[in-house]
């Protein structure tokens, strides 16, 4: 499959690398801020059916997600194991399980020790509470995160398919400036982007099933993995009660018969202003496997 690839260089800690719908979110608000609210809301109603783009997850440059197929019997402990343990993949063995299914990575290099991604520094970082009536540190409050600490030298990968209505790298550069997900007020999240750059996934010749780089919906998913979440309130609404309505979807690399879209209602009890709602957008990116 032919997408289009931007290559992100983190800059700093995070608390997770970008997933497909909090990212979307990022980007819808800077098409708020930089085109007006009309505009948003036009592009938005599009992807209800026929969204005009889809992005994955991102992840290290030449690694993808193991996709959810019916698994091998493997009498030998340790290869249980490691299969049992395998989230990513290189692009290489993503087209060989494509082709042929779990017993692809009988052989595969990943689950022989051979090869592994480049895994982020996990470290804990102390923070003191703030006041938010003084903006000052609050006595007595001391927290620690676990973040993580890519090496700035490390391409991860985004991949899109179709054409946004916007310069999508001046989006990206935006983000990566303001920086990604919670925390980024304290410095987390921040990236440069290279690209774009026309690329090619691996797929099954005779697809008849596509696996997801991006978490998807749970109707229609024929293999999948299955992920509660509780999606935050960002752009304008970040001083608002902090959590959407939560649900459940299915994580990267589940398998679908047909590529599915959905487009949320998340809008909280209490809702941020009088009249607003807000959405999460599930959006299967798929790529050709066969069942």
């Amino acid at each position: 499959m032919r997408a289009t690839l931007f290559r992100l260089y983190f800059q700093g800690p995070l608390k997770e690398l970008p997933r497909a719908p909090t990212l979307l979110g990022h980007l819808l608000w800077w098409y708020r801020y930089t085109h007006g609210r009309e505009a948003m809301e036009g592009l938005l109603e599009g992807f209800r059916q026929n969204p005009p783009f889809l992005l994955s997850s991102v992840y290290p440059e030449g690694w993808l997600p193991r996709p959810k197929l019916p698994p091998v019997q493997v009498e030998e402990t340790a290869l249980r194991k490691a299969l049992k343990n395998l989230r990513l993949i290189t692009l290489e063995t993503f087209g060989m399980v494509a082709e042929r299914g779990e017993e692809a990575l009988l052989e595969a290099p990943e689950v022989r020790g051979q090869k592994a991604p480049p895994e982020p520094r996990r470290l804990r970082r102390s923070r003191v509470g703030i006041d938010r009536g003084t903006g000052a540190a609050r006595r007595g409050i001391l927290f620690t995160q676990e973040l993580l600490f890519p090496d700035p030298r490390t391409p991860y990968a985004l991949y899109v398919l179709g054409e946004p209505p916007f310069d999508l790298r001046d989006a990206l550069a935006f983000v990566g400036e303001m920086g990604f997900g919670g925390g980024a007020s304290v410095g987390l999240g921040r990236f440069r982007v290279e690209g774009p750059l026309a690329v090619e996934l691996p797929e099954a010749q005779e697809a008849n099933a596509y696996a997801t780089l991006a978490p998807g919906p749970l109707e229609g998913a024929l293999y999948y993995e299955l992920e509660p979440y509780w999606g935050r309130l960002g752009g304008g609404y970040v001083g608002a009660k902090p959590f959407k309505r939560p649900y459940l979807r299915a994580r990267e690399g589940s398998v679908y018969r047909e590529a599915q879209v959905l487009l949320l209602d998340t809008t909280p009890e209490e809702a941020p202003e009088e009249g607003a709602r807000t959405w999460e957008f599930l959006g299967v990116f798929p790529l050709g496997v066969r069942v």
